[in-house]
């Protein structure tokens, strides 16, 4: 599998102004400062995080995020540029003020509330990928919604080895579940970190791993467009809220993606691209000020 962007590789996509029908003198006028490029919203993913983002084979940028987020900067009257940086520099480039804000598979937590703004957008859950012919998950009996539920799912990880991706919410809660056997008197479960989650599929793919514990939206994506080899054992554990990402104290520009994110919604094109990419609406895109 060809892994779909570097580290530190920066690409600019830039969408027109008056993408979706969005008319700049109906957009809110976003204050000095708001933004590091006047008339530009620059925007940060992990582009080998399918089906938020990721580079196809031609060099071209799709996704939910891709799609998504160029109908908000097009509802802002504004152009939209990317940069594609792995996971675990997202958060600390923001920091640094490199971007002004994330559009990425990044969900929110009490941490990161503490110093972003995060506004809503989708919600998704968490999920096992395995082979075709793996017995892991085979007495896996858990229902959704009910986190508890899923014991007997991760019971079966006792003593695996399984890949995840470094710095995400995905790598805690395994973590967890690992301490949780361990708490029990069971083998750990053994994780395999890495930047990315194109790595932690070819990391099954490769036999390093047994398995791959993912967000569940990118494991059925994997079976369904690259490999039908593959399974998921479970899905929907840990249901959560992703977010687009503001710096805390900018607050003007978190209530203008809030602004175009309801205009979206109110003419369906939020209903329409969600339903493309097979994710779930959330209820408000209100966020903790």
């Amino acid at each position: 599998m060809i892994r779909q962007g570097k580290m530190l590789a920066v690409a600019v996509a830039f969408v027109a102004a008056a993408a979706f029908g969005a008319k700049a003198a109906d957009a809110p006028k976003l204050p000095d400062g708001a933004l590091l490029t006047a008339g530009t919203l620059n925007l940060a993913a992990d582009f080998a995080a399918a089906p938020n983002q990721f580079i196809k084979t031609d060099g071209t940028q799709d996704g939910l995020d891709v799609d998504l987020c160029g109908a908000v900067a097009g509802k802002l009257g504004l152009k939209l540029a990317w940069t594609n940086l792995a996971f675990p520099g997202l958060v600390p480039g923001l920091q640094a003020k490199r971007f002004d804000g994330l559009c990425t598979a990044i969900f929110i937590n009490p941490d990161r509330l503490k110093i972003m703004n995060m506004v809503p957008y989708v919600q998704w859950g968490e999920g096992l990928l395995v082979a075709k012919n793996s017995t892991i998950g085979a007495d896996c009996k858990y229902t959704r919604g009910e986190d508890a539920s899923y014991d007997d799912c991760f019971d079966e990880l006792s003593g695996k080895t399984v890949a995840v991706a470094t710095g995400g919410t995905t790598n805690t809660h395994l973590q967890a579940e690992s301490d949780r056997l361990v708490a029990a008197g069971k083998a750990p479960i053994t994780l395999r970190a890495f930047d990315t989650n194109a790595d932690t599929i070819q990391a099954l793919v490769s036999g390093q791993a047994d398995a791959t514990y993912l967000n569940d939206p990118q494991g059925v994506f994997y079976i369904n467009n690259t490999s039908s080899d593959y399974k998921m054992a479970f899905v929907g554990y840990g249901s959560n809220q992703l977010a687009l990402a503001t710096l805390k104290d900018n607050t003007a520009l978190a209530d203008a993606l809030v602004w175009s994110l309801e205009q979206l919604k109110a003419d369906g094109s939020y209903q329409k691209i969600l339903a493309k990419w097979g994710v779930a609406e959330v209820p408000s895109f209100a966020y903790a000020k």
